[in-house]
């Protein structure tokens, strides 16, 4: 072989091998490791999951009342002041009652006297009696006995009733609150002159309060009379408990929303009327369930799936939604294992196969 055919030789095989080695250069720098944020991606672990509804109301107080003066006159005392707590029967104002008492004075001295009359005529008619049976008198003159009789009894249950009527308005004034609550507005001061019927206070019982929550038609299908609900009346606040107690089977016409009453216990008074509740219902709840946020399923209404990191490629996984909660957006859901790597949402520019790297501890 002459000297340049060896040269032709050698150039050709050196050629090939810098071709040969740009091709895996080329390959090489075509793999490209797609960095994950912490926002990318949730690990998911066992937890307690529960679905619920969520709903908000005002507190109320479970009942009311309207003290009021029986009688009209000039309020003598107040005895309490808003904020003050009552019992049931506890007097809370007295009414100015000297005219009364100088009527009970007149109306018991005739009924003193009409008890006199109706004792006296009681005698006469047993005489009338006793002397007609004998022969003594006429019957005309025992019917004349018997109705002196009756007028007198007549007229002495009428006073009777008179004073009945006057001892009533002596004791209404002592003005007695109807229920046991905490005065929460005074509408009179001592000194004042009210008609009979005059409003006095409000009371309100707080020992137990209820909430008018409000569900949509959507919702009002899963919830029950006895139901446990926990709300809360701040942001931080501890959480209280209540219960459903009756729900409105008719819809605000307005709002197509449903009525539901919850009753909440409240011996210490913490709770105050008026205090904006934000709560929910407990429908379902699941111990040790993998929970997952619902913007992470795709084709969710169909055959559900997720994408998940697998030795550090992207990788789809068909699942199966076991319990879906609208309010946190959360779905307990069986097909994966504990402790996987489920992209949040889907992610633009990044697809099945593709080689990611999961994100750094704390970044």
């Amino acid at each position: 072989m002459n000297n340049n055919l060896m040269m032709l030789v050698l150039v050709c095989c050196i050629g090939l091998v810098s071709a040969c080695s740009s091709e895996k250069a080329s390959n090489e720098t075509t793999t490209v490791i797609k960095q994950l944020s912490a926002a990318d991606v949730v690990q998911i672990q066992p937890q307690n999951f529960e679905q619920t509804i969520a709903f908000t109301g005002s507190l109320r107080p479970l009942q009311e009342a309207i003290v009021s003066a029986e009688s009209g006159g000039t309020v003598a005392k107040m005895l309490v002041a808003e904020g003050d707590e009552v019992q049931k029967g506890q007097v809370v104002a007295v009414m100015d009652n000297q005219a009364v008492s100088q009527n009970v004075q007149s109306l018991q001295a005739q009924v003193d006297n009409s008890r006199a009359n109706l004792a006296l005529s009681n005698t006469k008619l047993k005489q009338q009696q006793v002397l007609f049976e004998k022969g003594f008198v006429s019957k005309l003159a025992l019917e004349q006995a018997q109705n002196e009789y009756q007028v007198a009894l007549g007229n002495h249950k009428v006073q009777q009733a008179e004073l009945a009527k006057m001892n009533k308005n002596q004791a209404d004034a002592s003005v007695k609150a109807p229920i046991t609550g905490v005065v929460y507005e005074k509408l009179v001061n001592a000194g004042e002159l009210l008609p009979a019927g005059g409003q006095i206070l409000k009371l309100a019982q707080v020992s137990v309060l209820e909430i008018a929550a409000t569900v949509s038609s959507e919702q009002v299908a899963f919830v029950r009379v006895g139901q446990e609900v926990s709300f809360s009346v701040a942001v931080g606040a501890p959480s209280h408990t209540g219960r459903i107690v009756r729900i409105n089977p008719v819809a605000d016409a307005a709002t197509r929303q449903f009525t539901v009453f919850i009753h909440v216990n409240n011996p210490e008074g913490v709770l105050k009327v008026g205090q904006f509740a934000q709560g929910k219902v407990v429908l379902q709840s699941l111990d040790n369930a993998l929970v997952i946020p619902q913007l992470a399923v795709r084709n969710l209404e169909q055959a559900p799936f997720v994408y998940v990191v697998e030795n550090g490629v992207l990788a789809q996984k068909n699942i199966k939604i076991v319990l879906q909660d609208t309010t946190s957006g959360l779905l307990a859901i069986d097909g994966l294992s504990a402790g996987a790597n489920v992209l949040r949402t889907e992610l633009l520019g990044v697809k099945v196969g593709d080689a990611v790297a999961l994100p750094k501890a704390g970044k």
